[in-house]
């Protein structure tokens, strides 16, 4: 088949109506665009395709009916998706429209949804193609009600001084259209209480007359930034009985907001016609700074960057205009460092290779990571049954990769970036309420799932109305595997599946109790590098969840499964949802770590049910959370990971060895005062109290400072028996690098939780240094994350940081992995020179030439910006 052939196949195989451009065929079928525009302007002129709009060009098939512009607009505003679909209804609504109130926040686009509003009843046929839109801002007028009445109903000659002429009014203007009355809680009472009259009967009469003999046809769409039920008459409001809400920009997701900002850019790139360049954390800071006035200010704030960066592009005689975070005011830089959602933007954008997005002048501009994957299975069921069909798959190969897909597609449950507020917003408060009661009753533990999950059921369920509705079939080819495979979770649906069907009026397949089965089973990872899964199991209602979430996050993978087992829940019950997990899974060996050592009996009950090698390690932390998923991903086998993770807990095994903490080191808080040294015995005694020393780990040492070469003489004695975490004095002592607390501060529970950081840091990285030491394959093991430890305190007090204990340890044995690889593969030194966006990146990397240079070694480009990530995931609240 020739690539024209192709082309025109793949046109024809999509759904009624629909229009593409160049650039989607060429991602589609993977052509070079210039080739597929060319073979879709051929294909117009053998009258097989039709070519319709500018920037871009949309292709489709002859007389077929088009998709809606409405219809494109909610694809990139998934969170209008209702307030688009209450649209429709009140368009369509016979005999005539019904009249709409939009709220919202100043910003939120209520002018722009009354024009896609018109444009849908153009489209539907609803008001002629030459039918008006007529918009009025009340505000104008505020102050002179006689003069709203005369805009809006038209004025009689002499109706006031003044009046020399009649004239006609808005309403007659918009007669057979739309008249859109913008900041409608300006209207005076007077003014609402005339438009009772025509709401109700259509009649009205002009400022000056008597009598209601003038009629038109219009639909009103009325907009405030107000309470409706405070800043209107209730008598007014009681008219309009389609209410709309218009959501906040912070309430309409990451994905809708790169929607906007890439729909910005390339509207500029053509006004300007110039190609612009963005980089990535432009367009980070764009996602995430504060935007109080919504999408009108931040639609005005990149067309002002456009503005200065096409100024200097003239200056500096460049063909494209860049963008860099250099560029940005202080108001928007700061959404690079104060993001709470820090998280989900680098999930979002973390994808990207390059450093800058580029906006092309003459092309439609697709982000790769703008488009939004697809929430709905049975649309993915549907199209991928059409595809394996179009290539000649047979049956069986064609259940295969269904069962392929929608594995896939509820593995991805569990990692979606989507906030719950934005899914309420895209769903509506009833289908997300039903989701979360459905969750709540049938979860194997109550409460014992995930937002991202709750999320996921409640886009499901929307769907699911929308086919229903629709009068679509709902088929899944997986449901006799799913019952044989999990019986218990299937019984958990069935059983509940009334919450559903009494809440949203609908009556529930056994297709779709198998759907709603899988998002009750804990979704399988397969980790191809990993010899053994890793699995938490603690008590509590999500104690195993932030262990293995931290861990995950850490590692930058997905590869531990954690089982939260509230107080509630009986052994028994536990063991069989890990068991009927275990039957799941590919891993023959199976480590399970559990805070308490009763589930460490799981062992032999799920050795004999599932066949596998499955061992247990009880008082776990995320400490061996770490290491264990760490040697897994290694390759280390059950018995290695097993033994070393042991080795953490089990400080009586240690003892017999030479290796134990108590004889590596010590190290020490000091007490110290001027006056007498019981003032420094009493702060000890207090720290003694509040502070978790870890069994004398840490020791306490009080002192008075009367001689300067005495302290000197005991500092270093110090020093040699081991490591000083801070001191508390009545006064700073120069010579300490270390944290320095006056004695106000130690009766502060800030500066207590600061030291009692200081320790678990300190207590922490000496376990994951023994066990991780042996690992480092080129360097002593111990002497490098020594090194390492050293360097991350530096940093932290250089670049003035708080960083978590948790997060120091991965950084610690992060590092520790690149340079021994580094070393291993014997990369050459090199005078690369790396890219900074901020004054505080180039900092950091000023510390990082220190290791660079003790270790003769060159970190690459893409080597800095994990290490940023690790550094900066405190600060960022990831």
């Amino acid at each position: 088949m020739g690539r024209s052939d192709r082309i025109y196949t793949y046109i024809k195989n999509l759904p009624a109506g629909t229009a593409v451009s160049a650039q989607e065929i060429a991602s589609h079928l993977q052509l070079d665009r210039a080739n597929a525009s060319s073979d879709l302007n051929a294909l117009v002129k053998q009258d097989l395709l039709t070519k319709e709009g500018s920037r871009p060009v949309r292709f489709s098939l002859p007389n077929q009916p088009k998709q809606n512009d409405v219809d494109t607009f909610t694809q990139k505003n998934p969170s209008l998706k209702n307030s688009i679909e209450q649209a429709k209804a009140a368009v369509l609504y016979p005999p005539q429209r019904m009249h709409i109130l939009l709220s919202g926040q100043t910003g939120v686009g209520k002018s722009m949804f009354a024009e896609i509003i018109y444009r849908f009843s153009q489209e539907e046929g609803r008001i002629a193609g030459n039918a008006k839109l007529v918009t009025f801002n009340c505000a104008d007028y505020a102050n002179n009600p006689q003069l709203i009445l005369g805009q809006l109903f038209g004025v009689r000659e002499g109706a006031y001084t003044g009046a020399v002429a009649s004239r006609s009014g808005l309403i007659e203007e918009a007669d057979g259209g739309i008249l859109f009355l913008d900041e409608i809680h300006r209207l005076s009472p007077e003014a609402q209480e005339m438009l009772f009259t025509f709401i109700d009967k259509k009649v009205f009469h002009a400022l000056g007359e008597t009598s209601f003999d003038r009629t038109a046809d219009v639909q009103l769409i009325c907009a405030t930034t107000e309470d409706i039920s405070s800043a209107l008459l209730q008598t007014f409001t009681r008219r309009i009985p389609m209410k709309i809400h218009l959501p906040a920009l912070d309430e309409r997701g990451l994905n809708e907001r790169l929607n906007l900002i890439s729909g910005f850019f390339d509207d500029e790139a053509h006004n300007l016609n110039r190609d612009i360049k963005v980089s990535m954390n432009s367009l980070r800071s764009l996602l995430s700074y504060k935007c109080p006035s919504n999408i009108g200010q931040l639609k005005t704030d990149v067309q002002l960057l456009c503005a200065q960066g096409y100024a200097r592009s003239l200056s500096e005689k460049q063909p494209a205009l860049t963008i860099t975070s250099y560029d940005l005011p202080d108001t928007i830089k700061e959404g690079l460092y104060s993001s709470e959602k820090r998280s989900d933007l680098w999930k979002l954008t973390s994808a990207y290779p390059s450093r800058f997005i580029e906006f092309q002048k003459d092309r439609e501009n697709q982000l790769p990571f703008s488009e939004n994957d697809t929430h709905d299975i049975y649309q993915l069921i549907d199209h991928k049954i059409t595809d394996m069909e179009k290539i000649g798959l047979n049956a069986q190969a064609t259940k295969e990769v269904v069962d392929m897909t929608i594995q896939d597609f509820f593995q991805t449950i569990g990692t979606a970036a989507t906030t719950n507020e934005s899914v309420v917003n895209l769903v509506g408060n009833e289908v997300f309420s039903t989701a979360k009661r459905f969750l709540t009753a049938a979860a194997m533990h109550s409460d014992s799932y995930s937002d991202s999950l709750l999320s996921g059921l409640a886009i499901h369920l929307h769907n699911l109305l929308s086919r229903v509705k629709n009068g679509q079939r709902i088929i899944n080819p997986k449901l006799e595997e799913i019952q044989h495979q999990h019986p218990l979770y299937y019984e958990l649906a069935e059983k509940n599946k009334s919450i559903i069907e009494e809440e949203l009026a609908i009556q529930l397949p056994d297709d779709e109790i198998g759907f709603l089965t899988l998002f009750l089973v804990p979704q399988i990872i397969d980790e191809e590098t990993a010899k053994v899964k890793v699995l938490v199991v603690a008590h509590g209602e999500a104690t195993a969840s932030s262990m293995a979430d931290l861990v995950n996050e850490l590692l930058g993978n997905r590869a531990v499964v954690a089982f939260n087992m509230p107080l509630t829940c009986k052994p028994k019950s536990m063991l069989m949802e890990v068991d009927a997990y275990l039957k799941q899974i590919q891993n023959s060996n199976i480590l399970i770590l559990s805070d308490m050592g009763s589930l460490t009996n799981f062992a032999a009950e799920l050795k004999r049910s599932t066949e596998k090698q499955v061992k247990c390690v009880d008082l776990v932390s995320t400490l061996h959370v770490l290491e264990a998923s760490r040697k897994a991903q290694l390759g280390y086998t059950l018995e290695e990971i097993f033994l070393d993770i042991r080795k953490i807990t089990h400080i009586d095994e240690q003892l017999k060895t030479s290796h134990t903490i108590a004889t590596q080191k010590k190290s020490f808080i000091l007490t110290a005062c001027t006056t007498g040294s019981g003032s420094a015995r009493l702060l000890k005694e207090l720290l003694n109290k509040q502070l978790n020393l870890y069994d004398d780990y840490i020791e306490i040492r009080s002192f008075q400072m009367t001689d300067e070469v005495m302290l000197e003489k005991e500092l270093s004695n110090m020093k040699k028996q081991g490591d000083i975490l801070c001191y508390v004095s009545t006064f700073n002592i120069p010579t300490l690098r270390c944290p320095y607390f006056n004695v106000s501060q130690a009766f502060s529970t800030t500066s207590l939780e600061r030291i009692q950081q200081l320790i678990d840091f300190d207590y922490t990285s000496t376990l994951a240094i023994q066990n991780v030491a042996p690992m480092i394959q080129t360097l002593d093991g111990t002497i490098l994350l020594e090194n390492i430890k050293n360097w991350i305190v530096s940093v932290e007090r250089q670049l003035a940081l708080e960083i978590t204990s948790e997060i120091k340890i991965g950084l610690m044995c992060h590092l520790a992995s690149v340079i021994d690889n580094l070393k291993l593969e014997g990369t050459p030194l090199t005078d690369q020179t790396l890219s900074f966006e901020t004054a505080q990146e180039q900092s950091l990397y000023t510390e990082l030439r220190s290791l660079e240079m003790i270790y003769g070694i060159t970190f690459s480009q893409e080597n800095f910006e994990h290490i940023l990530a690790y550094v900066f995931k405190q600060k960022f609240s990831l």
